[in-house]
């Protein structure tokens, strides 16, 4: 069962035009996101996201046409999920740049670990980005080379990959956002950078104030500045915060004090439904 239209409706309900933009030149957007304790407490922040990109790459999206929680906790009974669920909202690309697009949401149960240890391996030097292209911005439909460098990367034993640009310039993982503990500093780079607006990302930086933890965006970030760091570790919707175990020829102990701090503090949010401070 998927959520279209404020109804539950049969997956094959679903009915979009050959004409949608989707289907000519690839257009369109998504966003994934997770429930803890049946709540999502991500889900506006997501939505404001996708809201965002929509006007900025000219994707029809009428407000009336977005879900709200109680649209998630009917899509869950739905589907007869006993526990928590991964959701996906998906917008097409429309027929033009005012109308015609379709907005759905299903959910589906929670990925297996991203990682198999205690803390991630993660590659970089094979994913390369132009810093000017804008889509690398946005969760786009077109999502090919993201898909293509993580089952690289997978298949090479490692758990992720982040992109580089020319001058050996970090930026992300093909599915997360990167973080390094320098100090009593959390650095990631900046998002006038080729980077997704992470979801996690954003609330990681909210909450790090009250480790004591200063935050600094960073416009650019290269591999020998890695050993500066105490800590690394990667953040997603769906997994949360993911502890760095090893970079190339850089190894960290994992889970470090900081990181452990703060996905303990990241997990009383979400699962008290966003209402910590």
């Amino acid at each position: 069962m998927i959520w279209v239209d404020g109804r539950i409706v049969p997956d094959q309900a679903l009915t979009i035009s050959v004409l949608d933009r989707t289907f000519e030149h690839g257009l369109g957007l998504f966003e994934t996101l997770r429930t803890w304790q049946g709540s999502a407490p991500l889900l506006d922040r997501h939505l404001a996201r996708l809201t965002k990109s929509a006007k900025e790459l000219g994707l029809p999206l009428e407000p009336s046409a977005l879900p709200d929680r109680a649209a998630v906790a009917r899509l869950l009974e739905a589907n007869g999920h006993g526990g928590d669920a991964a959701l996906r909202l998906t917008l097409s690309g429309g027929l033009s740049d005012a109308l015609g697009s379709m907005l759905w949401m299903r959910s589906a149960p929670l990925p297996p670990p991203m990682i198999a240890g205690p803390g991630a391996v993660v590659d970089f030097g094979s994913w390369w980005v132009d810093p000017t292209d804008l889509l690398l911005r946005h969760k786009t439909l077109n999502y090919w080379r993201r898909r293509s460098a993580y089952q690289s990367a997978r298949e090479r034993g490692f758990d992720e990959i982040l992109s580089v640009s020319a001058g050996l310039n970090l930026w992300e993982g093909s599915r997360t956002n990167l973080f390094l503990v320098v100090g009593d500093e959390l650095v990631t780079p900046a998002l006038d950078g080729p980077i997704v607006p992470g979801i996690m990302r954003s609330l990681v930086l909210e909450l790090a104030e009250s480790l004591a933890l200063r935050t600094r965006e960073v416009t650019t970030l290269e591999p020998n500045e890695l050993p500066e760091a105490r800590e690394v570790f990667l953040t997603n919707s769906v997994r949360g915060l993911i502890p760095v175990a090893r970079i190339g020829d850089l190894a960290w102990d994992v889970p470090g004090p900081r990181t452990v701090r703060l996905k303990n503090l990241l997990s009383e949010w979400l699962t008290e439904g966003g209402t910590r401070p």
